[in-house]
Formats: structure tokens, sequence, C-alpha cells
């Protein structure tokens, strides 16, 4: 079912073809609020966060305008919205434990520094490949996607998914070689 036909279903005010526009983006409502919940909320925060969306589109499906955007990303401001008002409301008062936040030897500490740094380097890596090899990557390695869902999702034929993997790794890998990331290896 294609854009034009959900926004119609969200209109009609059916609750049975209601139901398709939910079919439509629950995967990737869940995905969008779990990356902001993941390391905070349970899986009830997240499907918490993925009802108040649908449940306020319901109640005013006029809130979306077509005019200034597609159904998808209306549903995933939202979405993320919500998941940031959760992620608010759950690190409120939450209080770390000097221990744990503190590793307990000087070796952890240097541990935790060079982690982070490979971290930041990989991320910055990543971010410089652009679209749409950067959500290829993120989509097959971080979302353990397959090419063919890839390929589906973003309209590109399954062959062209695997060839953008192929050549982003051996970019990546390279990028990480010329900034000399310590701890890898080639």
């Amino acid at each position: 079912m294609n854009e034009d036909m959900l926004t119609e279903v969200l209109y009609s005010g059916d609750p049975d073809s209601f139901y398709r526009v939910m079919e439509a983006y629950n995967k990737l409502l869940w995905v969008v609020a779990g990356a902001v919940l993941s390391n905070v909320g349970t899986k009830e925060d997240i499907e918490e966060c993925v009802s108040d969306v649908y449940a306020g589109l319901w109640k005013d499906p006029k809130a979306f305008d077509p005019r200034k955007g597609s159904l998808k990303t209306f549903l995933v401001v939202m979405a993320k919205r919500k998941a940031l008002d959760r992620y608010r409301q759950l690190t409120r008062h939450t209080a770390v434990e000097l221990d744990d936040a503190v590793p307990s030897s000087d070796d952890d500490l240097l541990d935790c520094i060079a982690k982070r740094e490979l971290y930041d380097v990989l991320y910055e890596a990543i971010r410089s490949l652009g679209e749409p090899d950067k959500e290829i990557l993120v989509r097959r390695y971080f979302f353990d996607e397959k090419p063919s869902g890839i390929a589906g999702k973003i309209s590109l034929p399954v062959k062209e998914v695997e060839n953008r993997l192929y050549r982003s790794k051996l970019r990546l890998k390279k990028m990480l070689q010329d900034k000399e990331v310590y701890g890898y290896e080639t």
C-alpha cells in the first residue's frame, strides 16, 4: 500500500483500515523508539511510545499535513519525540552508584577510554560515507537486516546493496588505517 492510500485510510476514520497504517509502520516506529530507549527503557516503554503515537494519530488525524511531508516522516518524528519524553522521565531520578561509574583499576579506565575513542572514530567514519551507504551499513550491521530487506526498503537492487556494503567496508577499513586507530588490525 503506497503513501497516498495510507493517508486516505488515515482520514477515513475506519478502525479496521487504521490497522493498515499500523502494519505499514509498526516495525519502523519500534526501531526509532528502541534506539532512544535502548539503554534505559524496557520493552513495555517502547511499546507505550509506539502506542501513544498511534493513539494521537487516531484522535487527531488532521495533525498530519501531507503538504508538509510524508506520513512516514511524521510518524517517525512523533515516535522519536515520545521516546525522548519517556527517556527524560526514566532518567530524571536515576542515580548512578559511584562504584558503577568509575572503573575499578587504571587498566579498566584506559580500556574504557580506548573503546570510547574507537567508537567515536568509527561513528565519524560511518557518518562520512554519506547516503545511501551509511543507511545500508547501519541497517545491515546494527539492525541485522538482510540485504534483500534493505534493498526493498531503499528501492535498490539486492546486488547493488551487496556491492555497496562491500565497498563501504573497504572504505571504512582504509579510513581507520589512515587514522591509525589503536587496536585495529588489518
